[in-house]
């Protein structure tokens, strides 16, 4: 079977708001003939036989005629080289022509004109070699635009895009914005400083307001700058007005200013706005200025964080400033909240000295509180030295381990060199880090803290003096507080360790093995006299944990009695209470009765063919023949943890054997299941492994499946091929022989020139395609070790181990070619290649050969059925013109319909035309429908080209074509190991060529 290309393939690409323009206006079509249909009481349901898209294809390919296949007649070798010339030149054109039409497929889109939401600008959706002036100032007109309108901009437009630069969001008119005369303005009665300071950093009055609210009273004294004192009532900021010329939009239509400069006065603290709102006046006597450009006024008072002082600041104007009056002082303490401890003196002498305009402190005191006295914090003293103790994660590190063999091997390095010695070297605690305790004794005591002296601040507030801070009694595990939460003891035996360097812990020196089968005593070494617990205390230890199994008492009396007698001192765990284990089954087993090799056909060799590891390619059987057989498990014995508890024995794995109805299984005496073939055929199997409530299960799956087995070639001892399932051929298929099947396609050696070979699954070659009439078709993957001139078609990947050599290939994936083998024809060279996920190639191109073409990023199965979509369109445009005739009219007139339907004097007339009203919106909906789902598949192709690429691993020669998307580029120059694709710059797409960093892995 060959493709037989359309004359144009493209893929809509139109921006969305053109297709949300196509989509209004195809709803208004179908909301008229609804509107016109219901005034004359009919709807727009039409018989069950009636249009359909499929109607539509009908009509589309009306006239085509299948030819009957009739036999080759036998044809002289002169013959047979001129119809591979004329194949192979077809063949090229077609490549050519659907190469070169991409462009018009991928930019089919209607013209369509966009105008601004302010009505100001109108753009027209594209401008292509094919629009003229006249269509779009006809289109303009269409939309009632009569001002502005750029026909320089539009004849620019046109002239770029018949040399070949498509436009895009072309300006077609543009309105006239209102215009300033005067702005609106604000006058501040400031110093000029305070008013023209730049906005990006921080004014000298905003700093002032920073440093007389801040905590420190430096900030306050050191701070340098212009200001305005004000008096309560003084005009700070008034307000002038603007003058504004009003603007025309692109509709010829007035277009006033909105009020963006009417600006209204805001008042800050301490100011308030006259009735009619244009001035800012003083509500408080301190200094003026701008924050944020808003009139306020600062109270010259600082207060310190504690509230325990308040200041009086003054920084001298330029001007002599107002003199406050000791209500005006009154009124900004009150503000402050400050009652307590006033100074009224230094009030008088303020008012006085700025009276006889005399110079003032930058700070002057003006109120003072009384200072608390703090009471003394709660202390904490343990009956250790938490410096000798071992850190708690070094701690925690050695009880996590899993065995006892890993703790005694870790506290064996840690206390290195800390064995048996003399009696000075036993005194010696350096390396001693615990301290063992008994039951009762006490290991943290509190000393309670005291109370403070209450003071009062300058609000009037008392000042509580800070209680010493209690600092609770927390202890962690193995610890009692006592009713008082003054005394922690020991709550059982145990050694002390200190976790985040506050929290005693009393941890017991029990440790349990994981699997609960043993209780460990933790002989570890301790400073001072050591301390081991008796039996008694052993037994409430374990009795604390639960621990009923196992223990025996007067084996524990002995090994005390060692340990006190300095023995055993470099063992570091003793056992004290042992269980029984359980003990495991066995696992269920599977065991094949024929070889199933897990290494399907495939992988490419060094050389570039495909390894089928063996002649016979797969594993068969024969009816009868045993497969294998199934191995049930066999359970354990149970056990006794030192709990007490039954210790179940591991699950064994369980096997599930799912088989198709071409296997039957049998019982055996020994408790297996024997599976057998029922007929002969391919055998497949995979396995699946899963952990379900800890249990372990595998699932086999196991299929016999029908099988084309042909030991050598296909010619004319087995003529052509046609099989439902798969074929696996020894030899080659040789020339005008076809190969059809519904799985996989498996050949030995070569395709020759002339063959055809279709498979619904994968095709695999393991040497070679060569032929320029030869053509492949597989709806999976195509591997071969070289393609020489075929034409190639594959829903999925085409990987090829060595070369493709002027070939017509195809893929829904990618196309990969490794260039393995000897020789030197490790290159893609010629022909069109065109993979939809991308191109890998060691390297592309030739210095001979000039014509390769390689295209990306476009589906071919997509194009195909936009082409079909559009080809339906078509048929509904012609089928609309039809009925439009019976109609007696050229246009779709709605108003012209009407007059037609109310002038028909017969019934059976109007019923007809009625229908065929009926029929046209009918055809309206099918066509937007269509139209839809055309832009859905240009989407679709976007976002595919932004996700592909083409990788180059060694050389690129100059001369190639590179088509990513709907973007085109000539490789001018030679280039290696590089890779391009599809960039976003400055809301512009270009193909972009970069180093390859990271090959992609082939193969």
């Amino acid at each position: 079977m060959r493709d037989e290309e359309p004359d144009e393939v493209t893929t809509d690409t139109e921006p969305a708001a053109d297709a949300s323009a196509a989509e209004e206006d195809g709803q208004d079509l179908l909301g008229g003939l609804e509107s016109l249909l219901e005034e004359e009481g009919e709807g727009l349901d039409l018989p069950d036989d009636d249009l359909s898209e499929d109607d539509l294809t009908d009509l589309f390919d009306e006239g085509d005629e299948v030819e009957e296949e009739v036999a080759a007649a036998p044809r002289t070798a002169e013959t047979v080289r001129n119809a591979r010339r004329r194949e192979r030149s077809d063949r090229n054109r077609r490549d050519s022509e659907d190469y070169h039409n991409l462009e018009a497929h991928l930019q089919a889109t209607p013209l369509g004109l966009e105008i601004s939401e302010d009505k100001m600008t109108a753009r027209v959706n594209r401008v292509t070699a094919e629009s003229t002036i006249e269509q779009i100032l006809e289109l303009v007109r269409r939309q009632k635009i009569t001002f502005g309108v750029d026909e320089e901009n539009i004849r620019a437009a046109i002239a770029k895009s018949a040399r070949g630069q498509n436009q895009f969001e072309v300006t077609v008119a543009r309105g006239k914005a209102p215009r300033v005369i005067r702005k609106t303005q604000i006058v501040h009665h400031l110093p000029r400083e305070l008013i023209t300071e730049a906005e990006d950093t921080k004014t000298d009055f905003e700093r002032l307001k920073l440093a007389t609210e801040g905590q420190y009273l430096e900030a306050c004294k050191s701070w340098r700058g212009p200001v305005r004192i004000v008096a309560k009532g003084d005009v700070i900021s008034e307000i002038r007005a603007a003058e504004v010329e009003p603007g025309t939009n692109i509709f010829g239509q007035e277009m006033e200013m909105a009020r963006f400069d009417d600006v209204s006065l805001s008042a800050g603290d301490h100011v308030t706005l006259s009735d009619d709102g244009k001035q800012a006046i003083a509500d408080l006597y301190g200094y003026a200025g701008l924050i944020g450009g808003v009139p306020t006024v600062l109270s010259p008072l600082w207060v310190s964080s504690d509230h325990m002082e308040a200041r009086f600041i003054f920084h001298k104007p330029a001007e002599p400033p107002p003199v406050p009056s000791e209500e005006d002082l009154h009124e900004l303490l009150e503000m402050k909240w400050i009652e307590f401890g006033v100074m009224e003196r230094q009030l008088e002498l303020i008012v006085i000295r700025l009276g006889e305009k005399q110079a003032l402190p930058v700070t002057v005191p003006i109120a003072q509180g009384t200072p608390e006295i703090p009471g003394e914090d709660a202390q904490i003293k343990y009956a250790f030295d938490p410096y000798e103790l071992m850190k708690w994660n070094q701690l925690q590190s050695i009880l996590m381990l899993k065995a006892p063999e890993a703790i005694q091997l870790g506290l064996t390095e840690i206390y290195e060199g800390g064995g048996e010695g003399t009696e000075e070297t036993e005194e010696d605690t350096s390396q001693i880090r615990f301290k063992a305790v008994r039951p009762g004794e006490v290991v943290v005591e509190k000393i309670p803290a005291t109370t403070g002296v209450i003071g009062q601040d300058i609000q009037g507030e008392e000042v509580v003096s800070d209680e010493g801070k209690d600092q609770p009694l927390e202890v962690g595990e193995g610890l009692e507080i006592n009713d008082e939460e003054l005394r922690a003891t020991a709550a059982a035996f145990g050694f002390i360790a200190l976790r985040w360097d506050i929290e005693v812990n009393v941890i017991s020196p029990i440790w349990i093995a994981p699997d609960r089968t043993s209780a460990y005593y933790m002989n570890l070494p301790q400073s001072g006299a050591p301390k081991f617990p008796s039996v008694k205390e052993m037994t409430a230890l374990l009795e604390g944990l639960e621990i009923t199994h196992g223990f025996v008492p007067e084996r524990w009396a002995e090994i005390v009695t060692e340990l006190e007698d300095g023995k055993r001192k470099q063992e570091f765990l003793l056992a004290v209470a042992q269980g029984t284990p359980p003990q495991g089954g066995r696992d269920a087993e599977f065991e094949w009765a024929v070889q199933i090799d897990d290494n399907k056909p495939g992988k490419i060799l060094e050389d570039g063919s495909i390894d089928f590891r063996d002649r016979n390619m797969t594993t068969v059987a024969q009816e009868g023949d045993l497969l294998g057989k199934l191995i049930p498990p066999k359970p354990g014995t149970g056990g006794m943890d030192i709990y007490g508890n039954e210790l179940k024995p591991p699950l064994p794995l369980n096997i599930e054997v799912v088989t198709d109805s071409r296997i039957y299984a049998e019982p055996e005496e020994d408790g297996s299941m024997a599976f057998f073939c029922e007929t002969g055929g391919g055998i497949s199997s995979d396995e699946e492994l899963k952990t379900v409530k800890s249990r372990r299960h595998m699932h086999i799956n196991i299929g016999v499946y029908p099988i084309s087995n042909i030991e050598g070639d296909v010619d004319y001892s087995t003529g052509n091929i046609d099989f439902n399932g798969d074929v696996v051929i020894g030899g080659s298929v040789q020339s005008q022989f076809s190969v059809k099947a519904t799985g996989t396609i498996t050949i030995g050696a070569y395709v020759e020139a002339g063959a055809y070979v279709t498979a619904g699954k994968d095709i695999l070659i393991q040497r070679g395609v060569v032929g320029a009439t030869t053509e492949l078709v597989a709806g999976g993957d195509i591997m071969s070790k070289f393609i020489q001139e075929a034409t190639v078609r594959a829903t999925g990947s085409v990987k090829v181990g060595s070369y493709i050599f002027n070939a017509s290939v195809r893929a829904g994936g990618e196309v990969q070619v490794p260039g393995l083998g000897e020789g030197k024809s490790r290159a893609l060279v010629g022909g069109l290649i065109w993979g939809a996920q991308g191109v890998t190639a060691r390297s592309i191109g030739s210095p001979y050969n000039a014509s390769t073409r390689l295209v990306v990023g476009v589906d071919p199965d997509q194009v195909n059925r936009a082409e079909q979509i559009r080809a339906n369109m078509h048929a509904c445009e012609n089928k609309q013109r039809g009925l439009l005739k019976k109609l007696g009219v050229d246009t779709l007139d709605l108003d012209l319909i009407k007059q037609k339907l109310a002038r028909v004097a017969s019934a059976k007339q109007k019923q007809q035309m009625l229908m065929a009203v009926k029929r046209i919106a009918k055809i309206a909906e099918l066509e937007r429908n269509q139209q839809v789902e055309l832009e859905e598949i240009a989407e679709e192709q976007r976002k595919l080209a932004m996700r592909t690429q083409i990788n180059v691993l060694n050389d690129l020669f100059a001369g190639v074509e590179v088509r990513v998307g709907e973007h085109t580029e000539l490789i001018r120059e030679d280039a290696e190991k590089c890779s391009f694709r599809l960039v976003t710059e400055d809301e512009e797409q270009k193909i972009f060529m970069d180093a390859l960093r990271n090959p992609p892995r082939m193969g």
